[in-house]
Order: structure tokens, then C-alpha cells, then sequence
């Protein structure tokens, strides 16, 4: 798989040159060079080198002091930041998040082996060549998640590290190693020492990944249990297969994923689980909304359709079309018979939803050819110019060719519930 050579970006063979030049070591390390032996587009390129940030800083002349007392020093290349740190040795964690101290050193091993994952304990330069002093290679080979070294302690060093392995493991289609899976389900009652922030990021990740089935292993472990009971539960139950299943069928969008793995849950239920997450509002009213609105159903006319669009918005008649496409699949995959009406059904419906939207058909009071003035003029005032106006709306999305400013004078005549005022 590895031909032992990676390919470093223009600025990363820069920086660890200029570092060598000046009597220090220096490799990219941890995740981009996984990636690049994957053959996958690494995110950012991580430096590590054997001088300490204050040598670090004098070498370039542009650095920014990003976790200097953690040995980070951010050398910028152009507008691009690129980390460098410098090799340590990490002192006790006492809150399973952050070293107690943290020690310099000179030895390239010391810093690789703080880290969490074989996969992720690899360094590389072109002088060298690949270091891997925990057979990451072997495990990528294997396409196994296994701990450096112990992993109880990694665990005990930063407990979001279970969340990682499931997280890697659902990115790279990869297992996990017994002894790193029986090392989470014992401590994964720590995983309350973890912000919520930390943990919705390890699961979006989880969720946007090429398996998001692999949720499943939060229930699994015992990690969700405490910190978010709701999609434990949701895992748990009678629903759990055919949410599983949805997920698979669901594009890759933070709100459809998040839709599709809290479906069973009431439109409350669901907000009150991402709020917990500290997602940000948009994501809480649009996931809740959706599930509030999955089980709607559009009627096959076009006035039905236009009336949607004004009761629920674009955007939100555009996910509801898109959840009804996951759930049409999901059965289909579940129950293996194809599902012709409503798939029938909702081709109809997306069919009639372009030609309104390409035809700029009127569907909210703004889209009227009349307004509040012309009302005024005519002779209306206070509340009958709203409510004409919602009455000249319902009969343009009955029939959009009205939408004429002469012609909607002219109706107003006929509203009924309407008194011309003089």
C-alpha cells in the first residue's frame, strides 16, 4: 500500500527544511500523513520538530504564538497558517482533557507516543522517510482503530478519544481493535467529563462520514447513555434498524443526517437533543420543523403545491422532499419490494415544485402585483388591507394568471367579508 514515499505540500517542505538547516529535526505528523498514504486530500499538515517555539520563531518571519506553553507556534506561509510543535512528553491529566504539564523533548518517539491512535502516530520527511514506531502502517493494512500503547490510559488522558476511535472508524470504514473496545465500554461513563461542544463535533463527523450507520457504536459502547439518553434510546428501540437504514439513504447534510437519526423522536424531543448539543439555532428550528412536518403529505395539483411553498417555505418544502425521498428508499431497502406509488407520488410533486419555482409563480403576499398603497388608494385601511391581501393570495395560487394589478382591483369588489371605506 505504502511506497514510501508522501508527497509534502510546497510550504510544508519548506518549513521542515528551513528547520533542518538550522541543526533540528523536523517531520509532518499525525493525520496528514495517514491520509496521504490513504491516497485521501489531508484537511491541514501538522509539523513537529525537535526545537523548542522560541528556535521555532526565529527561523520564520512570520509566526503567530497560537499554544506556545503547549509548544505550538503557528508559522504562516503565504495566508496559510501551519502548526508546529514542538516534540513533548504530556504530564498527568487530571480533568481527562488537558496535561497537568507538558515537557519538551528532543526524541521523536516521546511525542508519537502521547498520541491517540496508531494511524495517527506516524511522522514523515523526505530525509528519513516514514517513521512508525507502532506499526500504523500495519493497522491501516488491517484497516483496525487500535490505541498507542495502553488504552485505558490514552482514554483516561482525554476521554473524547472514544468518540475519535468510532468517529476514524466510521470516516475510514475501518473496525476497532478488541482491546481498544473493551477499553471504551469500561470507561465510557468518562465521557461526561466532555464538553458538549467537543462531543457534537465528534459526532457530526460520525454523521457526515461514508458510514453513518456506525452511530450505532455510541449505543454499543455505553457512550451516549449518560450524555445524550434520547439517541441512546433512539438506538435502542424498535426503530433503531430502520433509522440505521435512513441514515445510509440520507445525503450528506448536517440537517438531513440529524433528521433521519432522530426521526422517532417528537419535533420537542428532537429540539430539546440538539439544543443539548449547542447546535446553532438554525440547525435546531430546521431539523425540529422537518420531523414536526415529515409526515405531511402534498396533494397532486398544482394550487396544493403553491400552498405549500407559502404555508412552509421553499427551503423547507425542499427538505421535505428530500426526507420523503429517504424514507421511500429506507422502506424499500427494508422491506426489498419497490414502492411505486410513492415514489409515483412524489416525482409528480417535484415535477409541479420546478415548474412553479422556474415560472416565479406568486406564493407570498410580497409576490402580489398589488400592495398595501394600492389598497390605501383604493380606499381600504387597518386590518382589511391585511386580510384582502391574504384573500387576493389564496385565489392567485389557485390561479396564477390573476396575479394582474387591474384585475386584483377589480375582485376586490367581490370579497365579501370586504367594506369599501369612503
Amino acid at each position: 500500500m505504502f511506497e514510501g514515499k508522501v508527497i509534502l505540500p510546497e510550504a510544508v517542505q519548506a518549513i521542515i527544511n528551513t528547520i533542518e538547516q538550522n541543526g533540528f529535526e523536523a517531520y509532518a505528523v499525525g493525520g496528514c500523513v495517514r491520509d496521504s498514504i490513504l491516497g485521501r486530500e489531508p484537511d491541514d499538515w501538522d509539523i513537529t520538530t525537535s526545537a523548542i517555539p522560541t528556535k521555532v520563531k526565529t527561523f520564520f518571519k512570520r509566526t503567530i504564538d497560537t499554544g506556545i506553553k503547549h509548544g505550538t507556534v503557528t508559522v504562516m506561509m503565504n495566508k496559510t497558517g501551519y502548526e508546529v510543535t514542538t516534540y513533548r512528553i504530556d504530564g498527568e491529566y487530571k480533568d481527562g482533557r488537558h496535561p497537568e504539564s507538558v515537557e519538551f523533548s528532543v526524541k521523536l518517539e516521546d511525542d508519537l507516543m502521547r498520541r491517540d491512535f496508531t494511524i495517527n502516530a506516524m511522522a514523515y520527511n523526505d530525509s528519513v522517510g516514514l517513521v512508525d514506531a507502532f506499526d500504523g502502517i500495519q493497522d491501516l493494512e488491517r484497516k483496525v482503530i487500535r490505541c498507542v500503547g495502553d488504552a485505558r490510559e490514552r482514554f483516561t488522558e482525554d476521554a473524547l478519544r472514544m468518540m475519535r476511535a468510532v468517529r476514524f472508524s466510521a470516516q475510514l470504514g475501518f473496525s476497532i481493535d478488541s482491546a481498544t473496545w473493551e477499553a471504551i465500554i469500561e470507561l465510557a461513563p468518562n465521557i461526561t467529563k466532555v464538553s458538549m461542544e467537543r462531543v457534537q463535533v465528534e459526532l457530526m463527523k460520525t454523521l457526515l462520514s461514508d458510514n453513518p450507520d456506525y452511530v450505532r457504536m455510541y449505543k454499543e459502547t455505553g457512550l451516549f447513555k449518560e450524555i445524550l439518553p434520547s439517541v441512546h434510546d433512539v438506538l435502542s428501540g424498535k426503530y433503531s434498524n430502520r433509522v440505521l437504514t435512513m441514515l445510509k439513504c440520507a445525503p450528506k447534510t448536517q440537517v438531513l443526517r440529524l433528521a433521519a437519526l432522530l426521526t422517532p423522536l417528537t419535533p420537542e424531543e428532537a429540539r430539546d437533543t440538539l439544543k443539548s448539543l449547542k447546535l446553532d439555532n438554525y440547525t435546531v428550528d430546521t431539523v425540529s420543523e422537518l420531523i414536526r412536518n415529515s409526515k405531511t403529505v402534498i396533494e397532486e395539483n398544482e394550487p396544493a403545491v403553491r400552498e405549500a411553498l407559502h404555508k412552509y417555505g421553499k427551503e423547507m418544502v425542499e427538505l421535505m422532499m428530500e426526507y420523503e425521498q429517504m424514507v421511500i428508499a429506507t422502506s424499500e431497502e427494508i422491506m426489498g419490494v419497490p414502492m411505486t406509488s410513492r415514489r409515483k407520488h412524489l416525482t409528480v410533486i417535484k415535477y409541479m415544485h420546478s415548474d412553479i419555482i422556474s415560472r416565479g409563480d406568486c406564493i407570498s403576499i410580497k409576490d402580489l402585483d398589488i400592495n398595501g398603497n394600492d389598497l390605501m388608494e383604493y380606499g381600504l385601511s387597518g386590518k382589511q388591507i391585511g386580510k384582502t391581501l391574504e384573500e387576493l393570495l389564496y385565489i392567485v395560487m389557485e390561479n396564477p394568471r390573476l396575479n394582474d394589478k387591474a384585475t386584483l382591483i377589480a375582485m376586490i369588489e367581490h370579497l365579501g367579508e370586504i367594506k369599501r371605506t369612503d
